[in-house]
């Protein structure tokens, strides 16, 4: 009877034990031996590739030089009324299997493996050779650029870069982190 007892309050331990929660969730573990030296290496900068998606902006100090490069696509916006309204959108520029868009006035440009800040600098020269504008500020940023984020989080799915880069850690918060 006494084993019976003694067998009972051990599994009774167990199972008290068992049922703690765990309430810090190791992120980084050994982490007193990771490399902290390559944090002075340079960023990656993403090349471009057939099938991305950009938006290239041309400024200038007078407007209407800049308008020609600067095409916007009506996309449809309903308000409160529910009535249909007009907002411009600026131009997507898909690259094409061979890695060339087809940008207004300029025609067709190859820009594939280049960075955004090349093809800027690329544009920017090209409409200064051809006298299109004065002292033009190309901006080129990537607008399909995503990240899938799987296994064991709180909302698994396929996320959208706003700013050209994500680190892990970004990444596990914005699917709601990762799960006990």
């Amino acid at each position: 009877m006494k084993k019976m007892n003694y067998a009972l309050l051990v599994l009774l331990a167990f199972v008290l034990a068992g049922c703690s929660a765990y309430k810090q969730v190791p992120y980084l573990q050994a982490s007193e031996f990771l490399d902290t030296s390559s944090q002075n290496t340079p960023l990656y900068d993403a090349r471009i590739m057939p099938k991305d998606l950009l938006t290239i902006t041309v400024n200038t100090t007078d407007p209407e030089t800049a308008a020609p490069f600067n095409l916007t696509v009506a996309t449809a916006v309903s308000n409160q009324n529910r009535s249909l309204t007009s907002q411009p959108v600026l131009q997507q520029y898909l690259v094409d299997n061979n890695g060339n868009i087809d940008f207004p006035v300029l025609g067709t440009i190859h820009i594939a493996g280049l960075t955004s800040q090349q093809i800027a600098e690329k544009i920017r020269k090209e409409i200064v050779s051809r006298q299109l504008a004065k002292d033009p500020v190309v901006v080129v940023d990537f607008t399909n650029i995503h990240y899938s984020v799987l296994g064991e989080v709180n909302n698994p799915g396929r996320y959208v870069i706003d700013n050209n880069r994500v680190t892990l850690l970004e990444a596990l918060a914005t699917a709601g982190d990762m799960t006990i």
